[in-house]
């Protein structure tokens, strides 16, 4: 028995010096010994995998502590630990780290802190104190984030900021999703970039694509440009966005509202759909559609499905609707070559526009040269034509100046004028101060480059409180404030309509100042609806102005002719005379001819009114077109 004790002793005792000695050499390997609990479950268990100095600390019958320090290597399925110092405590499955601390996940994350605290079991890291998340696109900063190693999901609620390339976003709270690189900003988020500001409550961000999600009122400023939108998308890679819910566009100049947007930041082009509004503050210009296409660069934009433009002014602003209506600033006008809109070729799936008309033998060109040649208003003798729209207040009337077949003597006017009236009116006239301060006022480049140019094509719609007009195309330049309409146009100012192959309004202050007629010009008034009389003065081309927009003078050249209705003091018709002659010119006073001049080649007829020829009362291709004349602004927008 005694023998068998001492083996019993000298066994312990050799066992004791081999757990010793096996304790020696793992340390100097610096690699903790497995546990047996830490080999049954490498998911949940913490394994540690190296460090300098490890040693166990009992705090009480029911916790052991293991301290391990220098250059500590923790690892937990996928995810490794580095820190200066942990402190683990095996039965709760709970580590606390301390100094430098790195956490990386699956290779793909990670984070960085001074302090980290660590569940084990739940797979919840708490981190303090310098803490920085990276997943290869991006790095998240704070101060303090909780970390869940299952769902993979970070979040922070005292502040934080996410750096991407030149892209920083910051919020009083967050969310990082490392599956899918999303992060979720709530509350106070304020994004900066090179070319885009950001403020909004809420945003998402996804790292890897660069794309803002925007799930709450949001304002953006891109470039000059100031966007305010509660839903949409902005791809900050790329630069281009699309937002929806009403949102707001504006610059300095300009405001823009619809239902959607898309835009590409780099090109400056996009589009707007639904309900569109456009205000150009800065020209006193409003547009109205379902769609427009516009370049936020250029100023200019291209709008389709019912657009309506408003040139605004205080009383009387001018409302143009067509089809399809396009406009930019002059300085662009060049972009026009060969019969096209060539603004917009680079959107997929938008035609082309022809504009033939705008370069046809009718247009700006022509006009300049018959106005330098023929125009009545042009500086020239008083015998081959009047020189201005001025009525006297007691007409002139010479025994030699009456035409054959003159109409009843009347005690009131019309009255017919000869042309070598000398004294019929004085050479300052209206007419010429027009046309120097008006027409041909000269505007420096920079501002004719800030001014607009609308083109409107198909089914043109004019409405005015003055002037009314209908075409099948149109252009408005702003740095002389013309209409120009094409094909079939028909204007209405009052109760005259004017009709002509094409039609140039002059306007000053968006009033109807002047209108020039070429080729079939034929202007009509309603003088009694019940007995079809009409007022009608027709030539090649027609000159027309207007004093505080009611149509003050007419004159007509080329194989003229005019029908005018004469009344007596009490108003009543007594007569009708049918002229022709090389011009006519026709003055008026509360829309009635007030005086009428003829110059050469003058042949005339006078019709008591109770013996008009049915066939002599109206001119050749007279037509009332009354029918087509917009009656208010609102039919407009139908």
């Amino acid at each position: 028995m005694k023998n068998q004790k001492y083996v019993f002793v000298r066994v312990g005792f050799i066992l004791s010096v081999f757990l010793l000695l096996l304790n020696v050499v793992s340390a100097q390997k610096k690699t903790a010994p497995p546990r047996p609990s830490q080999t049954s479950d490498t998911v949940r268990v913490v394994q540690i995998k190296k460090t300098n100095t490890f040693y166990y600390k009992t705090i009480d019958s029911v916790t052991q502590l293991q301290i391990l320090s220098g250059n500590v290597e923790v690892w937990q399925g996928g995810t490794k630990f580095f820190a200066d110092s942990v402190v683990y405590n095996e039965k709760t499955n709970y580590m606390q780290a301390y100094g430098n601390v790195h956490i990386n996940e699956s290779d793909s994350v990670n984070i960085y802190s001074q302090y980290l605290q660590y569940d084990g079991t739940k797979k919840l890291a708490t981190f303090r104190d310098k803490v920085k998340l990276s997943d290869g696109n991006s790095t998240l900063y704070t101060d303090e984030m909780d970390y869940d190693m299952n769902g993979k999901v970070g979040s922070y609620k005292d502040g934080g900021r996410i750096e991407s390339k030149q892209t920083t976003l910051y919020s009083k709270q967050g969310f990082y999703y490392a599956d899918i690189k999303d992060v979720y900003f709530i509350g106070n988020v304020k994004m900066s970039d090179p070319e885009v500001a950001l403020a909004s409550d809420s945003l998402l961000y996804n790292t890897s694509s660069q794309v803002a999600t925007f799930i709450a009122p949001t304002t953006i400023k891109s470039g000059n440009s100031i966007i305010n939108t509660r839903e949409g998308y902005y791809d900050l890679k790329f630069k281009k966005a699309k937002f929806g819910a009403r949102s707001r566009m504006q610059d300095s100049t300009s405001t823009m509202i619809a239902d959607d947007f898309a835009f590409d930041d780099k090109t400056g082009y996009g589009e707007a759909k639904g309900n569109v509004q456009y205000k150009d503050t800065a020209q006193g210009a409003l547009l109205f559609s379902n769609r427009v296409f516009f370049n936020k660069t250029n100023k200019n934009f291209l709008a389709t499905e019912k657009p309506v433009m408003v040139v605004v002014q205080n009383k009387d602003s001018i409302y143009i609707a067509a089809d399809t209506i396009y406009s930019g600033l002059m300085k662009d006008l060049a972009q026009f070559k060969d019969g096209y809109i060539r603004a917009f070729d680079t959107v997929k799936g938008t035609k082309l526009l022809k504009v033939d008309s705008l370069i046809s033998k009718d247009s700006s060109q022509q006009l300049q040269q018959d106005i330098a040649v023929t125009d009545s208003i042009a500086p020239v003798s008083v015998k081959d034509s009047v020189v201005a729209p001025v009525v006297t207040a007691k007409p002139i009337l010479k025994k030699d100046s009456i035409v054959d077949n003159k109409p009843p003597p009347l005690k009131t006017k019309p009255t017919l004028v000869r042309s070598d009236s000398s004294n019929l009116l004085p050479k300052d006239s209206n007419a010429v101060a027009i046309a120097d301060t008006v027409f041909q006022r000269k505007r420096s480049k920079a501002e004719t480059d800030t001014l607009r140019f609308i083109t409107a094509f198909r089914h043109v719609r004019i409405y005015n409180d003055s002037l009314q007009a209908v075409a099948d195309s149109l252009f408005y330049s702003g740095v002389d404030s013309v209409f120009q309409l094409f094909h079939d146009p028909i204007a209405w100012s009052k109760g005259s309509q004017i009709t002509g192959d094409t039609i140039y309004i002059f306007t000053e202050n968006k009033k109807p100042k002047r209108m020039y007629v070429f080729e079939n010009g034929m202007l009509v008034q309603s003088v009694k609806e019940n007995a079809e009389f009409f007022n009608q003065i027709k030539g090649r081309t027609i000159n027309g102005f207007f004093v505080d927009g009611e149509l003050n003078y007419v004159n007509a050249k080329g194989t003229a002719e005019s029908i005018y209705y004469a009344q007596d003091d009490d108003s009543a018709y007594i007569g009708m005379n049918r002229t022709t002659a090389d011009m006519i010119d026709m003055f008026f006073k509360k829309r009635s001819p007030q005086k009428v001049k003829y110059t050469s080649s003058v042949k005339g007829t006078t019709y008591p009114i109770r013996q008009l020829p049915a066939e002599q009362k109206k001119l050749q291709n007279f037509k009332w077109l009354e029918s087509k004349r917009p009656k208010n602004k609102l039919e407009l927008f139908l």
